[in-house]
């Protein structure tokens, strides 16, 4: 989407350059002053241009996502107000596109979050086919071994859960085990 939009970044410039620039000119000297503007509008145009490329092309294109959303954002805006309707729309999705990518790539290794709450995700053992969730929440399996108190979560702060069947501490709130 970036590129796509780049591409009628660079149509828009080429018009208004294609057109303005002869206009003034062939106007003669009374548009002279004239002359100057467009010039800078060029230049300016040109200058967005290697902008969107270096700071959202370049970094989608090599996988730092996070670091092409927020420049994809702003160069959304900047071409809807300087009435580049379809660079900016194609901006903006390829900002919601960019903020799916991120969460993608945040994703635990074995894959998403299991859908139902409440339950951790099945881990089975190497090589083994994935167990079908039991038909109720683990309540009193919560108990560790031993009179150890639950550890807690390092990213959230809160106590873990002790899975008995994979003999393994689960944090529930960020759905991963310790």
């Amino acid at each position: 989407m970036i590129l796509v939009g780049l591409i009628f970044d660079l149509i828009f410039v080429l018009i208004f350059w294609g057109i303005s620039l002869p206009v003034v000119i062939v106007s003669g000297f009374f548009f002279v002053p004239f002359l100057g503007f467009f010039v800078i509008a060029g230049v300016i145009g040109i200058l967005v241009l290697y902008l969107v490329y270096a700071f959202s092309y370049k970094r989608a294109r090599d996988g730092d996502y996070e670091g092409a959303r927020t420049p994809t954002l702003i160069w959304a805006i900047l071409s809807l107000i300087t009435i580049n309707i379809i660079p900016g729309i194609l901006y903006l999705i390829a900002y919601v596109k960019l903020g799916d990518a991120v969460r993608e790539s945040q994703a635990p290794a074995y894959g998403m979050p299991y859908p139902q709450a409440g339950y951790p995700p099945m881990m089975p053992p190497a090589g083994a086919p994935m167990a079908a969730p039991p038909a109720a929440a683990p309540a009193a399996a919560a108990a560790a071994p031993g009179a150890s108190p639950a550890p807690v979560c390092p990213r959230c702060g809160t106590p873990a859960t002790y899975i008995a069947q994979y003999g393994r501490w689960y944090c529930y709130r960020d759905q991963t085990y310790l």
